[in-house]
């Protein structure tokens, strides 16, 4: 099975030397897909309005899938989530994809190379948790398509 990544490309501002940026992220659909509740992004929403390092943008002009898999998914639109941990400083991201009939899933993981044996769903949820209910968590970013 060969590995397979998603490039998420970014509007570039204007007048800025690059008219594009981007972001790799490794590819975790497994069999049975992990769901993000329905109102994990609307908390983050509502988070951003009350807290100012919790953003929600619109910026995401593709998504170019990399590499050949068995599943190929027609995603309606995509978002990704960045973050800050205040405990180690790592930075981690989401990019989660919206299927009509399975509603929004997992689908990547950032930084790509992180070590990862096993993504299971119970603790991707916890840490969905906690980026909206606790102060573990700093500069987060919502970017949709």
């Amino acid at each position: 099975m060969s590995t397979i990544f998603y490039k998420v490309i970014f509007k570039g501002i204007k007048g800025d030397s690059s008219e594009s940026y981007s972001l790799t992220f490794k590819n975790v659909i497994q069999e049975k897909p992990i769901h993000i509740p329905s109102q994990f992004f609307s908390s983050l929403k509502l988070l951003s309005q009350k807290q100012t390092s919790v953003i929600n943008f619109q910026n995401i002009r593709e998504v170019v899938k990399i590499g050949a898999s068995n599943a190929n998914y027609d995603f309606n639109y995509y978002i990704v989530v960045l973050f800050t941990s205040l405990t180690d400083g790592e930075k981690e991201g989401f990019l989660v994809g919206n299927l009509k009939k399975l509603g929004d899933i997992l689908i990547g993981i950032w930084p790509f190379n992180q070590e990862s044996t096993s993504i299971s769903s119970e603790p991707i949820l916890k840490k969905l948790k906690l980026l909206t209910e606790d102060n573990k968590f700093k500069d987060i970013c919502v970017i949709y398509s």
